[in-house]
């Protein structure tokens, strides 16, 4: 139902996780581990050349004691592949989640309940002329690198709303409604944003484990309101003026870019001359700042069309 501004070409995140009555958990009853990107879990050379080439990670959530009592405890896994492009399998992550278990010792008594995750990430935006308004995944609303979307979809039903509402009240035809409404998500600097974080997608979803290893331990030694911006990455929510203009994004990008290996610099410096392109340069840079590329939601998507895998 959406006409999309170019090819529509989006990475994936994919994900099984499980609420699990577990005996014992090797993890901080009082923290959520957020990325274990470890795989000294692999059973051959094989398991570890596929680790390596196409990375993902595990989250661990505890919640305590289980209510089922018997001294077990409760608590939520869930394998992930942060982005890849075709979708990495579902199956896969399911095999990984139990064999990542069996090699910490976690003995699973019972499975309260699982999720599969399949979130599109980045691709086209929708054209801004069509009368069909599509908010939340279907707009593009996914933060393109990380996956997140709730809260951006919340942040945003607001501005939508604004707009329509006072156009369709004056009687205006619903085309001129949804133009209202896709300027006011993706006017100016929101879709500067969203090109810098379509950059971050296709950068990450083409590096091996050692190199994300390298770039979140890079990503996570910065200012926490920093890369907590990033992670929200929409006006209105925590922390997002630190990346509002490009100013603040190219900011980021160098203290980012100081904090981790060389050999992640090196991929960082490939990776922006090779999938940045336009895009990725008036995000960061007051260059190629015509009226359609800055004000309005049109022209290439970031990085569209590149291929790569999971990370």
């Amino acid at each position: 139902l959406v006409e999309r501004e170019g090819p529509h070409n989006p990475g994936f995140q994919i994900a099984y996780g499980a609420m699990c009555d577990v005996e014992s958990h090797p993890y901080d009853e009082k923290a959520m581990l957020f990325m274990d990107y470890r795989t000294d879990w692999a059973k051959d050379e094989e398991d570890q050349r596929q680790l390596d080439r196409y990375p993902t990670f595990m989250y661990a959530m505890p919640f305590g004691e289980s209510p089922a009592g018997k001294g077990r405890r409760r608590i939520f896994f869930e394998e992930t592949s942060l982005v890849a492009r075709p979708p990495f399998p579902i199956d896969e992550c399911k095999r990984r989640f139990s064999q990542r278990l069996e090699h910490l010792g976690v003995k699973v008594h019972d499975i309260v309940e699982e999720e599969l995750c399949y979130i599109p990430m980045g691709g086209s935006l929708p054209v801004s002329t069509q009368r069909v308004v599509a908010c939340g995944g279907a707009g593009g609303g996914v933060h393109p690198a990380t996956g997140y979307m709730l809260c951006r979809m919340l942040a945003s039903s607001h501005l939508v709303a604004s707009a329509l509402g006072p156009k369709l009240v004056a009687g205006e035809s619903p085309s001129v409604a949804a133009a209202a409404a896709y300027e006011a998500l993706w006017g100016g600097e929101v879709r500067l944003q969203r090109d810098f974080g379509d950059f971050g997608g296709e950068f990450l979803m083409v590096q091996d484990v050692a190199t994300l290893r390298g770039f979140f331990g890079g990503f996570f030694a910065l200012p926490e309101r920093t890369w907590s911006g990033f992670l929200a990455g929409w006006p209105g929510l925590p922390n997002n003026d630190a990346h509002e203009t490009w100013a603040r994004r190219l900011l980021f990008g160098v203290g980012l870019f100081l904090r981790v290996p060389w050999v992640v610099k090196l991929e960082l410096a490939v990776g922006a001359a090779m999938l940045g392109g336009k895009p990725f340069i008036r995000s960061v840079t007051p260059f190629f700042r015509d009226a359609e590329a800055a004000d309005a939601p049109r022209g290439d998507a970031a990085g569209a069309g590149q291929g790569a895998e999971g990370a």
